[in-house]
């Protein structure tokens, strides 16, 4: 090989190890997904025969147990970890099946998480199945309306390997959860849905200003397909600020959601606002209209639009302020003009009545000046000289 060949060669193997010494660190390696399946396996009460949850009628007191399968197709043994949640509803209008504090609704008396229990862990053979336990337990004073909720399994390691992982420069993508709904009922006859709004207020969404209708389905019954549009206009004023329109929403029982009023990357204005929202299910035919006052503080405005990414300056203020300042230097020059025209005037008038006084005393002093020689003269003509 020649001395240029092997000079080239060289070369390319240089740029090749630079070039994966530089893409290491950020590789992304994707792991081989757990393949767990679960089935619901539906007890003789089941109401919805042919469902893939579990839609069960149950009798107050009574005590039952569910028989829940979990399915590995993979080459290694499996753990995964079972929760019971209650169900509430997500501000995206579909249901969450993910415990939380703060979703719960005082509307709610008997979650699904007081009711159903099961073991934390189970373990899953590979190539096998593992049938684990539900039990539920049926208050002893009657429910109206459905009991809403799901068993949700997730697995147990995920979260481990991920960060072992993620410490080495690798993100193994290995992580699943899957939810198995819970409906149980005492009677076919569910009391009639409603909607109630509680509160608006300012908040913000993924960083970006959003006002917040905070509504409540106070009632133990799913309404389904519900569409709303929801306008903010400053109070006293007709024409709305912002305004939305979502549709395809489902509603759990006994729950509270955010509908999101986009505020378009503005600013928020320290201000009293009225919020106008129509709801309808599609479903049911029901309709609700609210309307409701609330107030932006300058405090609260000033906090949020600090946090706020995109945020569109409002130029307006300053384009006021600054027309503002501009008729203030006109009618300060406006004045400043009259003043010095008032003073030119006035230097004039006092030059003209300077010159006609000097006029006028040199007129009086060519009149004096004159009388005298006119005399002597007169006297010297009417008296013949002597010789």
């Amino acid at each position: 090989m020649s001395p240029l060949k092997r000079l080239t060669c060289w070369r390319r193997q240089v740029f090749l190890c630079v070039v994966l010494l530089i893409l290491l660190p950020f590789s992304t390696v994707h792991g081989e997904e757990i393949p767990i399946s679960v089935k619901a396996i539906l007890p003789d009460n089941q109401v919805t025969k042919d469902a893939g949850y579990y839609d069960l009628k149950v009798n107050p007191g009574e005590k039952q147990e569910l028989s829940f399968q979990l399915y590995n197709q993979g080459d290694k043994d499996a753990t995964v970890n079972i929760n019971i949640n209650p169900a509430y509803t997500g501000d995206g209008g579909s249901f969450i099946y993910t415990e939380d504090e703060a979703n719960k609704d005082p509307s709610l008396k008997y979650p699904l998480s007081s009711i159903a229990t099961s073991e934390q862990a189970v373990s899953v053979p590979a190539q096998g199945t593992t049938v684990t336990k539900i039990t539920l337990d049926i208050p002893s004073e009657p429910f109206e309306g459905l009991i809403l909720g799901a068993i949700r399994v997730t697995s147990a390691d995920a979260g481990e390997k991920k960060t072992e992982e993620t410490k080495k420069g690798f993100n193994i993508s290995n992580n699943f959860a899957y939810s198995v709904a819970i409906q149980l009922r005492e009677s076919d006859d569910l009391p009639k849905s409603d909607l109630v709004l509680k509160k608006v207020f300012a908040s913000q969404v993924a960083g970006r200003n959003t006002v917040k209708v905070n509504l409540q389905n106070p009632t133990a019954t799913i309404i389904d397909n519900v569409s709303y549009e929801a306008t903010v206009s400053k109070k006293g004023e007709n024409t709305p600020l912002h305004e939305t329109k979502v549709k395809g929403y489902r509603v759990a029982p006994n729950t509270n959601y955010n509908i999101p009023i986009n505020w378009e990357n503005q600013p928020f204005a320290a201000g009293t606002y009225v919020a106008n929202v129509k709801a309808k299910s599609e479903d049911t035919g029901q309709d609700w209209t609210f309307d409701q006052e609330f107030v932006i503080s300058a405090k609260e405005a000033k906090e949020l639009n600090d946090k706020a990414v995109d945020l569109e300056k409002d130029y307006l203020m300053y384009v006021l302020i600054g027309i503002g300042i501009f008729i203030v230097l006109v009618i300060f020059l406006i004045i400043l003009l009259v003043i010095l025209s008032k003073k030119k005037k006035k230097r004039k008038e006092q030059a003209r009545r300077a010159r006609q006084k000097r006029q006028q005393k040199g007129k009086e002093y060519d009149k004096r000046k004159q009388r005298p020689s006119n005399k002597r003269s007169s006297q010297s003509s009417g008296k013949p000289k002597r010789r």
